[in-house]
């Protein structure tokens, strides 16, 4: 079996080019022939990972490995122009000997795909050359089969391998706002307003009513932004912040295993993968009840500061519990071995990589 993942790799740090890293470390664990062809910005070189120098070159790149028989497994949101021409560029080229599929990541998809007839016909045509469709919640999935794709094609799994959070050692200012707040709450920060920032930092102007010592610490870009400092400073709490910046991943899942409390105050959000390592960490998890939340998450009213920071609070009282985190590496790896072909003969070359 050889596979090739096209999608983000890190860096940044995403939930789609995690995804991506997880399940290429996977797959090569399980001692799967496995690349991952970066479409992302790139970054320092890694083995097995492709960069995109051109849509030319990606093209020319991505023909050789299907022609080749290779399994292509796309990763991308499904919630904007780009994602669905690069879902259709890959569905259509030839290479009929490779089975396709795609995993369609965001929680704005159902939107997305529900503001114009247009957009449902070419998701539909998009998807046709696609053996198999992975939705990561049942929203994404019976938003694409309102646009006329079988049901049979669809399939809903979380974009998760439980088996790769690993939490790695972090550095001294993580450790140094670990020792100065208790409690610790800790946030994945965009500057989206997806990502509820305003709302994490009512909840926090709330609890420190009771608990002066609370910090909330953010990891991701944009925390050193004018926006950021603005809004800290007129809701009050920017004494009480720990802004981090990005890191590495192992180092925010080492930040996330540190603290009391993980906050996923979302407007929006498909499965989002951070919410699953919290709890495969052990970290409770507060997070909008805007879609399906793995078991174990602690749900707050989606836009009401009041019922997050009461959430805050239940769930550093009730402390750290364990929840089994589902892995969708082996059921992947079972769908592509149904469907990869017999690996080529000396005629038909790998590409070159």
């Amino acid at each position: 079996m050889r596979v090739l993942l096209v999608g983000d790799h890190p860096p940044p740090f995403g939930g789609v080019a995690i995804h991506v890293q997880q399940l290429h470390r996977f797959l090569r664990s399980r001692g799967v022939e496995a690349k991952v062809l970066d479409i992302g910005k790139g970054g320092r070189p890694v083995p097995d990972v492709l960069p995109m120098r051109s849509p030319a070159h990606f093209g020319l790149r991505l023909t050789g490995f299907l022609v080749s028989g290779w399994t292509v497994h796309v990763h991308t949101s499904g919630n904007n122009p780009k994602a669905w021409l690069l879902a259709a560029a890959v569905g259509s080229l030839p290479g009929a000997r490779a089975p396709r599929f795609i995993t369609l990541h965001s929680g704005l998809l159902p939107d997305y795909l529900a503001a114009a007839p247009s957009r449902r016909a070419f998701a539909r045509v998009a998807l046709a050359g696609y053996s198999r469709i992975i939705a990561v919640s049942a929203a994404v999935r019976d938003a694409l089969v309102s646009c006329g794709i079988s049901e049979e094609r669809v399939l809903v799994h979380p974009a998760f391998c439980a088996s790769q959070v690993q939490a790695g050692p972090v550095p001294v200012r993580v450790e140094a706002a670990r020792a100065r707040r208790r409690p610790l709450v800790v946030m994945a920060h965009h500057p989206s307003p997806v990502y509820g920032r305003k709302l994490a930092f009512r909840a926090v102007r709330q609890l420190l009513e009771s608990r002066p010592g609370v910090g909330l610490a953010l990891f991701g870009p944009g925390t050193d932004s004018e926006d950021f400092i603005r809004d800290a400073r007129e809701l009050g709490v920017a004494g009480s912040l720990e802004p981090l910046g990005e890191l590495e991943h192992p180092a925010a899942l080492g930040l996330i295993a540190r603290s009391d409390v993980f906050l996923r105050p979302t407007t929006h959000d498909g499965d989002s993968i951070s919410v699953r390592e919290a709890l495969a960490l052990g970290v409770p998890c507060v997070a909008s009840d805007v879609c399906e939340r793995p078991e174990g998450t602690r749900l707050f009213h989606a836009g009401d500061a009041a019922s997050l920071a009461a959430g805050i609070r239940d769930a550093v009282e009730a402390g750290p519990a364990r929840v089994a985190s589902p892995d969708v590496g082996p059921v992947l790896m079972d769908l592509y071995a149904a469907l990869s072909p017999r690996r080529p003969s000396p005629a038909q070359p790998v590409p070159a990589t």
